[in-house]
């Protein structure tokens, strides 16, 4: 896979609830992206490389008796990756790990493959609950929920595994606490006059230039996807978004799915309220995997809170969707 991104954000303003939950109510599933980042010094620099496709490795196309191998596979490797955690096993990072792999924890900060030689106990938390596995082509996504150490604070976890030429391995592991009330029951209105009446970036344009046809199909029906959002048009926004698609946000203490997403995005087209505009790309990278691809990026909302989304995409019937958002606030 191809270079990395960004990784670190420089300090910022004081958080505001208000806006953030705004941003992550109505664009949140569709905007705000996740980093896979390693390299600090590429911050704030546009992204010219595409690290979309990877060859050598045939996409997987399975019968019933096959997925369920793999799905036994994948699910060994999972409780392989927990133990290796519990013990603190300094091996485990060479042989599970991803080079890009990437650990988001609750407050967003980004941690590399080299972060965890013999650190992998830093992952520890209590036991998973709620898990679920789905495979994407050569992606596959476990999710569920655990306690956070050491207060014990609840929190969603996406681990995503990809399929490379030397077998499964995991590329992220993102983490997004539930909220607190204060956050969960923030109240506010937006005026009109003070939001921007044209959304350009994400939109209209991007500090990413895809290169392979299938990360330019992908991209371009993520700013689809982010004018959608803008013009609270649901219709296309239901076309882009996958029937099994969830989206995990800092502001809900329970998923969306997307019957809630398409309901909420109607619910502000038919008041007329005002739309803040998709929080801007900062930094962008996209692999693709066979039918799966994972797309990340770093994004700034208009009051200047910084967001990370995992986001999953699934080819299906020679159709891309979004099938999987996960959201963390950098605090």
């Amino acid at each position: 896979m191809g270079p990395s991104h960004l990784t670190r954000f420089f300090s910022r303003s004081v958080f505001s609830i208000r806006s953030i939950r705004l941003v992550t109510l109505i664009a949140g599933a569709l905007t705000a992206i996740a980093p896979f980042a390693a390299r600090a010094h590429e911050n704030l620099r546009p992204s010219t490389d595409d690290p979309a496709t990877s060859t050598g490795v045939a996409d997987v196309r399975l019968t019933a008796s096959e997925n369920t191998a793999l799905e036994r596979e994948l699910r060994s490797l999972d409780h392989t990756l927990i133990q290796a955690i519990a013990t603190n096993d300094g091996s485990a990072p060479a042989r599970l790990l991803d080079a890009e792999f990437t650990w988001i924890d609750r407050d967003g900060r980004s941690r590399g493959k080299s972060d965890l030689v013999n650190r992998i106990g830093l992952l520890s938390a209590g036991a998973d609950a709620n898990v679920t596995l789905q495979t994407y082509g050569r992606v596959a996504l476990v999710t569920g929920t655990h306690r956070l150490t050491p207060d014990n604070a609840p929190a969603f976890f996406a681990r995503v595994w990809i399929r490379q030429a030397s077998g499964w391995r995991l590329l992220l592991y993102q983490e997004t606490a539930a909220p607190e009330s204060s956050l969960k029951d923030a109240r506010y209105a937006v005026s009109h006059a003070d939001l921007p009446g044209r959304c350009e970036n994400p939109c209209r344009s991007l500090p990413y230039k895809p290169l392979s046809s299938e990360a330019q199909e992908i991209v371009a029906l993520f700013m689809a996807g982010q004018k959608a959002i803008f013009d609270a048009d649901a219709e296309t926004a239901s076309r882009i978004l996958g029937d099994d698609v969830l989206f995990v946000t800092p502001d809900r203490d329970q998923p969306m799915d997307k019957t809630e997403r398409i309901a909420l995005m109607r619910s502000f087209g038919h008041m007329g309220a005002a739309v803040p505009p998709p929080a801007a790309v900062a930094s962008m990278a996209l692999w693709v995997f066979g039918n799966g691809a994972v797309m990340s990026a770093d994004q700034e909302s208009q009051s200047g809170e910084m967001l990370r989304t995992t986001r999953i995409w699934a080819k299906r019937r020679g159709q891309w969707q979004l099938t999987f958002s996960q959201q963390t606030l950098v605090q």
